[in-house]
């Protein structure tokens, strides 16, 4: 694909639908418009072609997980779409079902208000009404010195809960211990050591901190108590004050917001469980049972007032016998012969609850249960189906009675800004609660940054709302209750919340529904969305909008086939040029719609008087009958809610039809019975199947098949109409089954419909198809458009052929002559769809002969009608009104209001300013009138004058816009983690490189900000029901983030899979051959290697026959469920219905009586037992099980010998001709290594076998069992122990059945050995034809991009089957870039996390070059880097710092990388530019001779993997670095045999296999121990710390252990641990966390509030050392903690390391799993280090030199600033220094440089690789040809 930069999206050969290969270029950062008549291509291009592809490549960079859940668009059929942006649709379809999305969350609307009512909004006791604040020790002072008189005597107490666990003597020997002496009690003050006194069971001690008087002499002293007794006592501080010589009663004050909750974002949120109502989980709404539907009011208890218990036949019906038998018994006197309306309400209430809460127990006793005791029995009997059936028609929703409809809980209630709730401001609208703001909010968001730019955001979302015409809005309107044109303009509003930048966004229709009034604000909106660097294409025929447009795309000249071409493409003001433009004719003046010469005067009303429902109060209207009437009036004036609550949910009601809706409240109605129906005629779809056509669905169609069915073929063979059927009957196709095509699932992909390879679409067997009249078939005929059809059959003679011209004819006057007769009506656009209503109405009437006035109500006809389309819709609308029918129409387009008989303007506002009636009349009259908005805009049409977009009705203010830099993407007031408050531009469409000290807010700024919210974004205006499957990522602490675009993550994941985990896998390459190969690959048998066929019904009869003789007696299973979740109980009730008896289920058989419901979460196998043949069974009654079963399992059935637990699948499908075996159907888990279907017996899909097997009778499920050997091979496989290459797969992971099939001569195996390039060129060789090359296309293009982007970052020779686990950390992370870059995108901001790691200088070029090619598309790079040659290839380098952690997280300086030299405060520009000179230590360690056997470490004959036969030689006692490319062998060198060969020496026992990997090896017997250090995780929970790794938390719970108080209270070193039942918090169990989950919504972490995130429990806390808890301690870093402990060498002695080595700012109870992998792994090497070093010192205490150890480090400087790598350094020749060996695998040529010796091996990847290319010192290498040479030489130099 070529990459323009010509500022066009460059569409070429679009072929979708009817599109005859359009070429068009769409330009960027335009407004443009696609409009042409119905049915012209106007949708296929934009939507179809445009979006589709746009969209659909973003969705590549997501998961596959999420994206099977999106609604991801097919792949259009175009030649090329170049130079595409990520794309976004606004369509006019809400598919929203959810209550939890309203307008307010849609919007954005309520993230904001979280944030401001969370920052701004004070809280009341619900008690009291009392403000509530937390008390600090300063406020404190304040309100004793406000309420007591000066000099008063007090006592501030420190309240000490007592604990079980402690008695009260104990805790007051503690409390001794600590220096206190006195405590408040009983009304004075009491000696702890006194013994004569004692308190209640559980009540607390007042300890006294200090005793103090109330004057300014003592304030500083007064602070300090009160600071220390509220932070010892949990936030809780007690005063006591005496006056006149009386202790008065304790003063409690607290720190907390108690009885509320601390105000967070979160709790001000319905859909976070911090804030949701715990009763309606934030719905607002509950699930309950209305009586009343069982209750008919006018009549008696007797007479059956309760009517579910009437009818002697009906199940409840001996319910109305225990009422009067409990009636009799009861001493009240109920009246069951008044009317239940007339009753009293203890009468009532009798009826309804009875004489107790327990129906069970009433029922025993003969007491009456009562209405709700009936219900709550059959609440405990939901399990049956006819239960939860007959409950369904009592369910209805109610509000919530514990939140009454708000959503939160109690305590967010409670909390109000400006005298209002947070529910209250959601129930304004948009247009009040703006003005609410300005008086309420903003004034108070001056002195705070972050609230100005919250409250900005805020007030920029509600102009957008209004300036779109939806001020009417709630934000607690329900999202599913919006229209098809509200929702698209809410979702434009979004987008313009969003900020999003360099996006396309396609709109369909967006001024459906938009009165004129409003048509300026929304071209000024999209304007606005314009000019923030996006680009719109706009489906539409507004006038003013294509006016207004910089682009106009006019498609055409017709419909249908006359249509799919491009008419013009340019200015809008040149179209008028064109002679063939229907839309530059209408523009132009030359053609328009004429204003009615006369019009219609209305004799008769329908008269509806006090109309109530939403904004209509008490409303009076008289609509006309008999004429056309439009009801009109600006957005939600109230006009649907009139037409359709009003008018035709009444008029069911009034026609004793069924209304599932409640009808709007009116006083009267007169004249329904002037109407014989009303009808309403809108745009829904009429079918949702390919079955329904125009010809079935007006009716000709069965006099089509008559007329074929009169002829002489069709009568000689006895062919009726019903045999011309292709939905029924057997002349249809027998494959496709009159579909005409048949459907190919194809999972991750859309599904594709292939043609009938049988009937060719056709739809017909060959028998109907030879069936001609006047030489065509009744295919050909369906084939034929409306026009064309009724050509042919108008010139026939004959009533049936003349009733078909004339229905024929009144489908054309509706402007549907282009459709075609066989043309499914799925695929109707919503215009045809509602004129192809109007037509079957014309039609009917035409087939009755009858006039039966009908209303007919229409919503919006001129949704998607070109002018022209109006003009022939206009038309029939005459025909329809002559006929003496009533047109009520809600519309706003003028050509329609201007050709009404009688015009009804609503408003004159929307919401609370509308319900009115403002004038009504003719169009002249309403001008006249000059009332309301459409008065105005009418005027000007009946003049004859343009409609055009004049930008002072869109008298919006620009104030949101004011301040977003342009070209930038501006960020302010980021305090997301340890940032400062940083203020950073990052210009767009360049290369931007983050760097800085380790910890110091890179990550933070590049991923957890601009990626998070760049995704997030994107994702809020995509669809609800794909984004809760994806990540939620969480909002960032930032004040604002403008110009951002659609954002991809590429990160440093270092996980690299299980055992299991391929390259293939990896890169979704075996996804699409699976697909490929289960659709289009030929099955072999595995024992005979022939073809498979299919076997006929006799053959399985015979097969089964003989295993019958075998063995006697069978079962005969027949297949029902395959490997798919569920608990399946309603099936195993079905087949107890059914007669049978057993199940085989999971490999076991299990009876259906008592059936448990099985795991629903896990996949499962089930058959059902069909039959039990014995020996004594005839041949026919076996033939008969066989069928029966065959029949059962669809072609399947599987054969169990008696005894037996293996049964053997039989089938008519495949099966081998030879042997006779039979074989299940291809699928794509067929070939699938992790589904039991695919995987290979023996090893599992592993490819590899263990010493255990797996044991499934230790395990509670088979899942477990499998995970627990997963994980146990996987260890296995990382320490190469017991593990060889399955023996009956050979590594290829398939069963023997997948292992045959072959795709074009190939098996899987075969395929997947070979080399990414040579695969890619057997796969680009592949043929396919006809329908296979339909489903090949996509599935084949996918593979061979894929591969080619491998080869592209030069990974092709790495073969698809390669074990992710072997691959080096370079090779991971570019087959991550491999997978992103087939997107071929524009306008993206990329997000890279460190590319270059674990990448050699020749593999960073390559890896540069591919970053500059996503850059010159017009692409955005945002890189975390530390590495020299990525900063010296960007275009702006931003350095953070100045420190990690609490000391950095600012921006220091700013430039490019020449400019960060002269920047003092560039921490990262002094180490770049101020190297030191190599070796830093002055000289380096002297080589020893090669002659000295025992100075050198010997492998000989190394040959894993690409190595050949290599011979290495590491000198002892030195730092030994091994560079080389990518995949040339380093790893397998020194981890798979280096490490092996130790291990062997050291007395390790390996494999035979791992003892083939070299030949000889020697000098290993000198070495005490061999360390590794990886870059894999710690742990992979929070439970694991840095102090936990290191040792020093052992080490300091030992020191705690020994204190005075620990040793008083009895507590041992396990006491301090979080892990442990005896010191962790009792709520939270040691996470310092609490998880609130809640159904349906994300789970949500908050600090414990019993040991406030301490971990451990009050008694565990009361122990300190140096006055420090051990919780105070995990709290502090490791440089803050080395200078605490200074005086305990054991423990200080570490921590001085790791804080030397860069890692000073890591606390020390910090979750391990939070740690990045460069950190992890220093945190391993000074572990090891430390190891090394107490084994060294014990022995030198005991007179003993131990021998050196060898460290085998891989990659140790990924992650590490400049800085930080000298500081690494250092650590690497210490170890060196102590007499160890050291081996590193390393690319940084700064540490090559500082190495003793380097083996540099090469000389490519892969197979040109494994090769020793050169040793020695680094001077030595400098002067060699090797691929590291020139890179090494660079840098001895650079440092001179």
């Amino acid at each position: 694909m070529s990459h323009c930069d010509d500022g066009r999206i460059r569409i070429r050969g679009a072929r979708e639908h009817n599109l005859q290969n359009v070429d068009v270029d769409i330009p960027l950062g335009r407004l443009t418009v696609v409009t042409g008549p119905s049915g012209s291509g106007k949708t296929s291009l934009a939507m179809h072609t445009l979006y589709a592809e746009g969209q659909r490549r973003y969705m590549e960079t997501f998961s596959p997980y999420v994206r099977q859940f999106m609604d991801r668009m097919d792949k259009p059929d175009v030649d090329a779409v170049e130079n595409i942006l990520p794309a976004i649709a606004l369509h006019q379809r809400n598919s929203v079902r959810t209550s939890r999305s309203t307008v307010g969350t849609m919007t954005g609307l309520n993230d904001y208000w979280k944030f401001v009512f969370a920052r701004l909004a004070s809280g009341f006791d619900p008690e009291t009404g009392r403000e509530i604040r937390p008390e600090t020790p300063g406020s404190i002072d304040e309100k004793l010195n406000a309420e007591l008189p000066p000099g008063t005597e007090l006592m501030i107490c420190l309240e000490v809960p007592r604990t079980e666990s402690i008695d009260l003597s104990t805790l007051k020997m503690n409390l001794v211990a600590q220096g206190y002496l006195r405590v408040f009690a009983h009304g004075e003050m009491l000696r702890l050591e006194d013994d004569d006194w004692s308190l209640p069971e559980g009540e607390s001690l007042l300890v006294i901190q200090d005793r103090v008087r109330l004057n300014e002499e003592q304030r500083e002293r007064r602070l300090e108590a009160l600071e220390t007794a509220m932070r010892l006592g949990g936030g809780v501080a007690h005063v006591v004050p005496r006056v006149d010589g009386i202790w008065l009663p304790a003063m409690k004050f607290r720190g907390d917001w108690y009885p509320l909750m601390e105000p967070r974002p979160g709790l001000f949120s319905f859909n976070s469980p911090l804030g949701a109502c715990p009763e309606c989980r934030g719905y607002g709404r509950v699930i309950t049972v209305d009586y009343n539907r069982c209750i008919k009011p006018e009549l008696s208890g007797r007479d059956g007032a309760i009517h579910i218990f009437e009818g002697e036949g009906k199940v409840f019906s001996e319910c109305k016998k225990d009422l009067m038998r409990a009636w009799r018994k009861s001493p009240r006197q109920v009246r069951l012969d008044v009317p239940w309306k007339d009753l009293k309400q203890w009468e009532r209430d009798w009826l309804m609850y009875g004489d107790g809460s327990d129906p069970d127990e009433m029922y025993e006793r003969g007491l009456w249960y009562g209405i709700a005791g009936f219900f709550k029995y059959l609440e405990s009997r939901t399990h049956k189906m006819h239960v939860r059936v007959y409950l369904s028609r009592f369910r209805v929703y109610q509000e919530c009675p514990s939140c009454h409809g708000q959503r939160l809980r109690p305590e967010a209630l409670q909390f109000k800004l400006g005298g209002k709730s947070l529910p209250d401001l959601f129930c304004m609208p948009m247009d009040e609660l703006l003005a609410w703001v300005d008086k309420h909010v903003t004034p108070c968001s001056h002195e705070d940054p972050g609230l100005k730019h919250a409250v900005a955001e805020l007030r920029s979302r509600l102009e957008y709302l209004n300036e779109v015409g939806l001020g009417y809005l709630s934000s607690d309107r329900a999202t599913r209750t919006l229209s098809g044109g509200e929702i698209e303009r809410v979702s434009l509003t979004t987008c313009l919340g969003a900020s999003l930048t360099d996006t396309l966004f396609v709109l369909d229709e967006p001024t459906v529904g938009l009165h004129p009034r409003d048509t300026s604000r929304l071209i000024s909106a999209m304007n606005r969305l314009k000019t923030r660097g996006n680009t719109l294409v706009v489906v539409e025929h507004e006038e003013a909008v294509m006016r207004a447009a910089d682009c106009l795309v006019d498609m055409g000249p017709g419909s249908g086939r006359e249509g799919g071409r491009l008419v013009y493409s340019g200015a809008p003001d040149r179209i008028a040029e064109v002679p063939e433009s229907l839309t530059g004719a209408f523009l132009a003046g030359r053609r328009s719609i004429s204003i009615p010469q006369k019009r219609r005067k209305p004799r008769k009303f329908l008269q509806i008087s006090g109309a109530t429902r939403h904004n209509l109060k008490k409303l009076d209207v008289n609509i006309p009958l008999g004429v056309f009437a439009c009801l009109t009036g600006v957005s939600g004036s109230g006009k649907s809610t009139r037409a359709h609550d009003v008018v035709y949910l009444n008029a069911l009601v009034a026609k004793g039809g069924v209304c599932e809706e409640e009808p709007a409240h009116v006083k009267s109605v007169k004249g329904w019975e002037l109407l014989d129906e009303v009808v309403m005629v809108d745009q829904s779809p009429i079918v949702r199947t390919p079955r329904s056509t125009p010809a079935v669905y007006s009716g000709v169609f069965e006099e089509i098949r008559a007329l074929f069915a009169d002829t002489e073929t069709a009568r000689a063979r006895g062919m009726k109409p019903g045999f011309f059927s292709f939905n029924s009957g057997d002349g249809r196709c027998p494959r496709c089954r009159g579909m005409g095509s048949l459907k190919g699932e194809m999972q991750f992909l859309s599904d594709i419909f292939v043609q009938c390879p049988l009937c060719h679409g056709a739809r017909y067997g060959n028998e109907v198809l030879s069936v001609y009249r006047d030489g065509r078939n009744i295919a050909d005929v369906l084939g034929m458009t409306v026009t064309a059809a009724l050509e042919y059959f108008g010139g026939e003679k004959g009533a049936r052929a003349r009733r078909i011209a004339e229905k024929l004819g009144v489908l054309r006057r509706v402007g549907l002559g282009h459709l075609t007769l066989g043309q499914p009506l799925n695929t109707l656009s919503g215009g045809e769809n509602q004129r192809l209503k109007l037509a079957k109405i014309l039609l009917d009437q035409m087939g009755s002969g009858k006039n039966n006035p009908k209303m007919l109500i229409l919503d919006e006809p001129g949704t998607g009608l070109h002018f022209a389309d109006i003009e022939v819709l206009l038309a029939v609308f005459r025909e329809l009104v002559e006929q003496g029918h009533t047109l009520l129409v809600i519309e706003h387009n003028p050509e329609f209001i201007k050709s009404a008989d009688y015009v009804i303007d609503l408003g004159p506002e929307g919401g609370a300013g509308g319900g009115h009636v403002v004038a009504a009349g003719t169009p002249e009259e309403i001008v006249a009138a000059g009332k309301g908005y459409t008065g105005k805009y009418l005027k000007d049409v009946l003049e004859g004058l343009p409609s055009v977009y004049d930008p002072q009705d869109a008298a919006m203010p620009d104030s949101a816009d004011m301040d977003i830099p342009a070209g930038v993407m501006a960020l302010r007031g980021a305090r997301h983690h340890n940032l400062k408050n940083v203020d950073l531009d990052v210009p767009r469409g360049e290369m931007t490189v983050l760097t800085g000290l380790s910890g110091s807010g890179k990550s933070s700024l590049a991923f957890d900000i601009f990626f998070a919210e760049g995704q997030r974004r994107f994702m809020d205006v995509m669809s609800p029901y794909a984004r809760q499957f994806t990540e939620q990522l969480e909002s960032p602490d930032i004040d604002r983030l403008t110009g951002l675009p659609p954002t991809v993550a590429i990160e440093q994941n270092m996980s690299r899979g299980g055992t299991k985990s391929t390259v293939g896998t990896v890169t979704e390459i075996w996804q699409f051959l699976r697909l490929l190969y289960s659709k289009l690959g030929q099955a072999y048998c595995p024992k005979c290697g022939v073809p498979v066929g299919k076997r006929s019904e006799s053959e399985v009869v015979e097969l089964v026959s003989r295993q019958l003789k075998k063995h006697g007696s069978l079962a005969l299973l027949a297949p029902l469920v395959r490997g798919r979740k569920g608990h399946y109980s309603d099936l195993a009730r079905w087949a107890e219905g059914k007669g049978y008896e057993e199940l085989w289920v999971d490999g076991g058989l299990v009876p259906l009586s008592g059936f448990q419901p099985l795991d629903r979460y896990s996949s499962h196998d089930l058959d059902l037992v069909m039959s039990r043949p014995e020996s004594s069974w005839t041949p026919d009654e076996v033939a008969q099980a066989v069928h029966a079963a065959l029949d059962m399992g669809e072609g399947f059935l599987q054969v169990l010998p008696s005894g037996s637990s293996s049964p053997e699948l039989m089938g008519v499908k495949l099966a081998c001709a030879s042997c006779g075996q039979s074989f299940p159907e291809l699928e794509p888990y067929t070939f699938s290594f992790n589904s039991p279907r695919g995987w290979c017996p023996v090893c599992r899909g592993h490819g590899v076998v263990g010493k255990r097997k797996m044991k499934e009778d230790q395990a509670q499920s088979l899942l477990e069992a499998e995970l627990k050997y997963d994980k146990e091979l996987a260890k296995q496989v990382d320490d190469e122990k017991e593990v060889k290459t399955c023996p009956a797969c050979r590594g290829v992971r398939l069963n023997e059945f997948a292992r045959a099939v072959r795709l074009q001569g190939v098996t899987p195996g075969e395929l997947a050995s070979l080399p990414a390039m040579e695969a890619a060129k057997l796969v680009e060789g592949w043929k396919f034809e006809r329908e296979e090359a339909l489903i090949a296309r996509d599935v084949v293009a996918e593979v061979t991009q894929r591969l080619g982007f491998l080869q592209r970052v030069g990974l092709g020779y790495l073969s698809l089957d390669r074990s992710a686990t072997t691959l080096s950390g370079g090779e991971t992370q570019r087959i991550r870039l491999a997978s992103q870059l087939g997107s071929h995108l524009r306008g993206v901001l990329y997000v890279l996390d460190e590319p270059t790691i674990g990448l050699h200088p020749r593999d960073n070029e390559l890896l540069l070059g591919t970053l500059d090619e996503l850059k010159r598309r017009g692409n955005t790079l945002l890189v975390v880097e530390h590495d020299e040659d990525t900063m010296r290839r960007a275009d702006r380098i931003v350095d953070m710092g100045p420190g990690a952690g609490v000391h950095g997280g600012r921006v220091m300086a700013q430039g490019t990388f020449e400019e960060l030299a002269e920047m003092p405060d560039s921490v990262t520009g002094l180490a770049l530019h101020h190297k030191p000179h190599h070796p830093y230590r002055g000289k380096r360690r002297r080589i020893p001779a090669r002659k000295d056997e025992t100075a050198w470490l010997r492998v000989e004959g190394c040959c894993l993997h690409n190595l050949k036969n290599v011979d290495v030689a590491i000198p002892k006692g030195r730092l030994t670095v091994l560079p080389g490319v990518s995949g040339a062998g380093k790893t397998s060198l020194m981890t798979g045999t280096i490490r092996l060969a130790a291990r062997q020496a050291l007395g390790d026992k390996l494999t035979r296999e791992q003892k083939k990997l070299w030949k000889s090896s020697s000098g290993f017997d000198s070495l005490r121990m061999v360390y590794g250090v990886d870059q894999s995780p710690i742990g992979k929970t929070p439970r694991p710390t840095p102090a936990t790794e290191v040792g020093c938390l052992d080490d300091s719970r030992t020191l705690f252990a020994q204190t005075a108080d620990a040793r008083r209270l009895g507590f041992d070193r396990g006491r301090f641990s979080f892990n442990t039942g005896q010191g962790n918090c009792e709520s939270c169990k040691g996470t310092g966390m609490q998880k609130l989950e809640m159904d349906f919504l994300p789970p949500c972490f908050v600090p414990c509030e019993t040991c406030r995130g301490k971990r451990y429990n009050a008694a565990t806390l009361t122990v300190r050392y140096k006055g420090k808890t051990i919780a105070d301690v995990l709290r502090m870093d490791f440089s803050e903690a080395a200078e605490f402990f200074e005086s305990q060498p054991r423990i200080s002695d570490p921590l001085k390391l790791l804080a030397e080595t860069g890692l000073g700012y890591l606390t020390l109870g910090q979750a391990s799993n939070t740690l990045s992998g460069g950190e992890a792994q220093r945190l391993k090497l000074v572990t090891e280090l430390i190891k090394g070093r107490r084994v060294s010192r014990n022995a030198l205490m005991k007179g003993k030199e131990l021998p050196g150890d060898l460290y085998l480090i891989e990659e140790p400087s990924i992650g590490l600033h400049p800085r930080d790598v000298r500081l690494l350094i250092d650590v690497l020749h210490r170890l060196a220094d102590e007499g160890n060996t050291v081996i590193v695998i390393e690319h940084n040529t700064e540490i090559m440089a500082e190495a003793d010796y380097i083996i540099d091996m090469g000389p490519g990847p892969g197979e040109e690789g494994g090769r020793i290319v050169a040793s020695g010192t680094p001077e030595q290498i400098a002067q060699k040809d090797s691929p590291t040479a020139e890179y090494i030489r660079r840098e001895l130099v650079e440092s001179e």
